[in-house]
């Protein structure tokens, strides 16, 4: 007996789904029945009320694409698109007066459209519909193409490699830098610059850094090809360093038991854009008179060694006239090494501003580092050094004028900022200060700030905001470029506090970065801003 009302549970229950299938499929079958298939140049208007809903569809295979609009008349509707499997893939929500429906298959099968009202309480309203193209795999992928690769140059490289198996190594054959640079239609200040590289084993991404993305560049595929990219707009009179990171992924062990990260730096190159004008001042002129360029050695007290030293002077020296006196750090990359080239020609550069008669004869020296300088330019030791050692010993050899507004102390980063510290301690001895992308964001702890994202308030920026304004001249330059908060920030918050005390102040932006490339040409700049003949 129990038995049998098991089975008369069971087949109720069969009987009963059944019947909700027939129920269902009742339902899709007149969901299908009002189903209007969309096809290319389909243009019309229609009208929906409260709680209806209006249904489309289109087959496409993978790789096709629709591309449709609904123009929103009187009513703002909804419009979601459901994959083969009647799962949502896209929902638009009307917001605005005509919604673009665009979407490609990732799959074979009929895809449906709803459409239905955004605002339930509005009895009924209009919307017109047009499908404007119905794409083949070709097509879309050519449309994407076009869309994703924002270059010319390496769309036209991706569409020939489809007929090409070598277009690829032919590319990077014709191009000896790593980069090119395009115009952009209807963009007079900026024009696109790509760089390409094809990335060694291993590689899981690649960056580029350098140029006006603070944050670098990350690299995408080329298609399938071997090739990867990055591209941004770049003002038409920048001037910057950049380099190539591989992030590379290794896996330990024949079933990949453990996996670690390592990266590596490939690839540096700089990038001149077509507005760029070189200095006139770092090209050297056969047709000149040269300077006489000396190497000394000095021995210090205050460092406890002997140091070496590189004086430039002027062709026209005359040991009867007052002559200025330039002092610049990082003597070797200043040229101070006679045997080596040179990052910054200082030497020519100055032979051009005297033939020039751009500045008042003035003695240079270079200073060495000897690889000491990132604890020298900070140090109060170098600073004795300076002010007290080697201003005496040049005044003992040259005709050095005898006021503080005679001598100028300059660098680089680190040394922009040993100038300025140097020249505040002692403002009676040295009156001007030439600093290129200064170092601002050192504190009475050199490791206590974080160089990129500074917490503490820099000591210079501390010691000039609280004391009495000193008699003396700067020269400021920094790039756009450079290494953000760190950098760029705090070289603006020194340039405020300078103006704030009132002090006689040239301050520059550029866009480049951190690096020589950018102190050389505008050196000169520095130097005809102190000592420039009036």
């Amino acid at each position: 007996m129990k038995n049998t009302h098991v089975i008369i549970i069971i087949v109720l229950i069969i009987v009963g789904l059944l019947s909700l299938g027939a129920f269902e499929q009742t339902n899709l079958q007149k969901e299908s029945n009002n189903t209007t298939i969309l096809k290319k140049g389909i243009q019309f208007e229609e009208e929906i009320a409260e709680n209806e809903k209006h249904y489309y569809s289109v087959y496409l295979k993978n790789g096709e694409a629709l591309l449709a609009t609904i123009e929103q008349l009187t009513m703002d509707v909804v419009i979601d698109v459901f994959n083969p499997e009647n799962e949502l893939i896209k929902s638009i929500d009307g917001s605005r007066k005509t919604e673009t429906i665009n979407f490609t298959a990732m799959q074979n099968g009929n895809f449906m459209i709803e459409v239905y009202p955004f605002d339930e309480k509005i009895k009924k309203g209009n919307y017109n519909l047009h499908v404007n193209d119905v794409l083949s795999l070709k097509e879309n992928t050519k449309r994407i193409a076009k869309k994703e690769i924002n270059s010319k140059i390496l769309y036209e490289l991706w569409m020939n490699s489809l007929s090409n198996d070598d277009a690829i190594d032919q590319f990077i054959k014709q191009h000896k830098n790593k980069h090119f640079i395009e115009p952009v239609v209807g963009n007079l200040t900026e024009s696109r610059v790509t760089y390409f590289y094809v990335p060694s084993e291993n590689t899981e991404y690649m960056m580029q850094s350098g140029g006006p993305d603070f944050m670098g560049l990350r690299f995408n595929q080329l298609a399938t090809t071997k090739l990867f990219y990055a591209s941004h707009l770049v003002p038409n009179d920048a001037l910057f360093n950049y380099g190539f990171n591989e992030f590379k992924l290794y896996y330990l062990g024949s079933k990949k038991e453990f996996s670690y990260r390592d990266m590596e730096h490939v690839y540096d190159n700089s990038v001149s854009m077509p507005n760029v004008i070189e200095s006139p001042y770092t090209i050297e002129n056969s047709n000149i008179k040269k300077g006489t360029v000396k190497e000394f050695t000095i021995k210090s007290d205050f460092l406890n060694e002997d140091r070496k030293i590189t004086v430039h002077i002027p062709e026209n020296y005359d040991s009867k006239k007052e002559h200025k006196l330039l002092v610049l750090f990082d003597g070797e990359e200043y040229g101070a090494n006679l045997d080596k080239s040179a990052e910054i020609p200082t030497t020519v550069i100055l032979d051009n501003l005297h033939d020039t008669k751009s500045i008042t004869p003035t003695i240079t020296i270079l200073v060495w580092h000897l690889g000491k300088r990132n604890n020298d330019l900070i140090s109060d030791a170098f600073g004795d050094f300076v002010a007290k050692e080697l201003v005496s010993w040049t005044r003992s050899n040259y005709n050095i004028g005898l006021t503080s507004s005679d001598i100028c102390v300059g660098g680089s980063s680190r040394g922009g900022y040993a100038a300025s510290l140097i020249a505040f301690n002692y403002s009676e001895i040295i009156g001007n200060v030439i600093a290129q992308s200064g170092s601002y964001w050192i504190t009475s702890k050199d490791k206590k700030n974080h160089w990129m994202y500074p917490t503490e308030q820099g000591k210079l920026m501390h010691a000039y905001k609280n004391s009495k304004k000193l008699p003396k001249q700067f020269y400021m330059d920094i790039g756009l470029y450079d290494a953000g908060a760190s950098m760029l920030g705090m070289n603006r918050e020194f340039r405020s506090v300078l103006e704030l005390k009132g002090y006689d102040l040239d301050y520059n932006e550029f866009k480049g970065g951190h690096s020589y490339l950018n102190w050389k040409q505008r050196l000169s700049n520095g130097i005809i801003s102190i000592f420039g003949r009036e």
